[in-house]
């Protein structure tokens, strides 16, 4: 199933983290210039996701199979215990959402920073309505929180797996490079594990994090949706 959603306003307080503010305030006119950025964001991106829902299968050594996709590593195996399906989910801003980053890096270096970080608060927000649309679309379920690849001992190079298990070029626009990068950049794929029973909390956080070591974010001192 595909879906369009909206943005209707962007986290001020995610986007200001991953503008390196922490819990500080940026002066009123640096405000202004993100209020500004934002309707233009907002007013241009066409955000949409993908999902689909998968029997969860796992081998004698432990490995986790979703469909045709082969989940490999212990975190993911970890994550996925006590589920029995899981969802698959892309979801992107739109290369719309792409140009206009261009172009503010064009014009301004500060417009670019703040183009960038609004849209990475965006895809976030984005990620979570559609995950409240998919449990509402379950039912009465018990559901994991995303697990991207790249996070854990995942590889990233499986997001071309999720791609093409999804459709999600045709379905809606995302496509992969061949070192793993989302184009549209401003995209997420994931799994979420789904169960009739109740399930324990798993770990999350950069300490458990196969990115620790060169995410962009923690150098910033912020953190990704799974810290």
């Amino acid at each position: 199933m595909n879906t369009d959603l909206y943005l209707e306003t962007i986290d001020r307080a995610e986007a200001l983290r991953y503008m390196g503010f922490g819990d500080s305030e940026p002066e009123k006119s640096f405000m202004e210039r993100i209020d500004s950025v934002e309707r233009e964001l907002i007013k241009t991106a066409r955000p949409r996701f993908v999902w689909k829902v998968l029997s969860l299968s796992r081998d004698e050594s432990g490995n986790c199979f979703a469909g045709g996709v082969t989940l490999t590593g212990k975190s993911i195996a970890e994550h996925l215990e006590g589920c029995t399906k899981a969802v698959l989910i892309a979801a992107t801003l739109s290369s719309q959402c792409d140009m206009l980053i261009a172009k503010a890096q064009a014009r301004s270096m500060t417009d670019a920073l703040i183009a960038d970080a609004l849209a990475s608060a965006g895809i976030e927000q984005i990620c979570n309505k559609a995950e409240r649309l998919i449990g509402q679309e379950l039912g009465n379920k018990y559901m994991t929180w995303r697990f991207s690849p790249g996070y854990g001992d995942l590889p990233i190079n499986l997001q071309e797996n999720f791609i093409t298990e999804l459709d999600a070029h045709r379905r809606i626009g995302l496509t992969v490079t061949d070192s793993s990068i989302l184009i549209p950049t401003k995209s997420v794929t994931a799994i979420i594990g789904i169960s009739d029973t109740p399930l324990p909390k798993k770990r999350q956080g950069c300490e458990f994090c196969d990115m620790r070591d060169r995410c962009q974010l923690r150098r910033k001192g912020v953190h990704c949706g799974n810290a």
